[in-house]
């Protein structure tokens, strides 16, 4: 059977219909990213009966999923990686005018949801490069309680 668990990403992206160079982010930051794209690049580059295309450029790191309740177990590794590195970012933001979000990613299954904590370091960190925090929940498998 599934478990609840989660995984969070820190992503630098363009505006709508422009681009910036995604080498020069990863060399800058020295961290080698999960998942890039770039404005024009099919979203579903498989499926010729799909065209859509992606209307900005962006950079991404992802953690690992793992099963877990506490938020802090996968904030933690963005925070570790990319805490020492706001200034860069706040200079990538600039010179290249992106916008930096992390996202949570929670996968609940049985209704096992976690607490929703974000610690005041790691909200400091997001406030320090102007991010926003994104919740994604995704519910499967509720399971009726046996009367």
């Amino acid at each position: 059977m599934e478990k609840t668990s989660l995984y969070a990403y820190i992503a630098l992206k363009s505006e709508e219909f422009s681009d910036f160079p995604l080498e020069i982010v990863t060399e800058r930051l020295g961290i080698e990213p999960t998942q890039t794209w770039k404005t024009g690049d099919r979203i579903h580059p498989n499926n010729p009966n799909n065209p859509l295309e992606r209307s900005y450029t962006r950079w991404e790191f992802r953690t690992d999923t793992i099963e877990t309740l506490d938020t802090e177990e996968v904030f933690r590794p963005i925070f570790d990686l990319f805490e020492s590195k706001i200034d860069v970012i706040n200079q990538l933001k600039e010179e290249f005018d992106l916008q930096a979000s992390v996202t949570l990613v929670i996968e609940v299954y049985d209704g096992d949801t976690p607490a929703l904590v974000i610690y005041p370091t790691f909200s400091a960190f997001v406030a320090a490069i102007d991010a926003a925090i994104d919740v994604d929940m995704y519910v499967f498998s509720l399971v009726p309680e046996e009367e």
